[in-house]
């Protein structure tokens, strides 16, 4: 608030450390973001990522829009993981979905190599866990 103390050459509200070593740890987020495999409805309760990942149930994760409206994204929280097929986890929200996230891959052109672009919605996991 307001009236917590300042700390002159910091301010307040921060983690202030002079002539010495902050250490921070914790379990790393692998990989911090990744893309669905396949395109979900709104009122989607889960979703199906491109790559495996080591998030965790409790975790919070954001869609990214896949429309014309940068806004519609969705944050979720996970309550339930299914690692059946390890490199391709399905993820369940508390909540259903918002807003439709495509997820394709188009194959462009007809010379070889052939040429993609990918339009698959990126999933982010915002959870970190250095706790204070």
């Amino acid at each position: 608030t307001i009236s917590d103390p300042y700390i002159p050459i910091y301010g307040n509200k921060c983690i202030g450390l002079r002539f010495g070593t902050l250490d921070m740890h914790g379990l790393p987020k692998e990989p911090t973001w990744t893309s669905m495999e396949e395109t979900v409805e709104r009122g989607a309760e889960s979703i199906r990522l491109a790559t495996a990942v080591n998030w965790e149930i409790g975790d919070t994760v954001v869609i990214a829009s896949t429309s014309y409206n940068g806004r519609e994204s969705d944050r979720r929280n996970i309550i339930n993981i299914d690692r059946g097929d390890p490199n391709k986890p399905v993820l369940y929200f508390d909540e259903p979905l918002e807003f439709r996230h495509y997820a394709e891959i188009y194959e462009i052109g007809t010379d070889e190599p052939r040429d993609f672009i990918d339009m698959r919605a990126e999933v982010g996991v915002v959870t970190r866990n250095v706790k204070y």
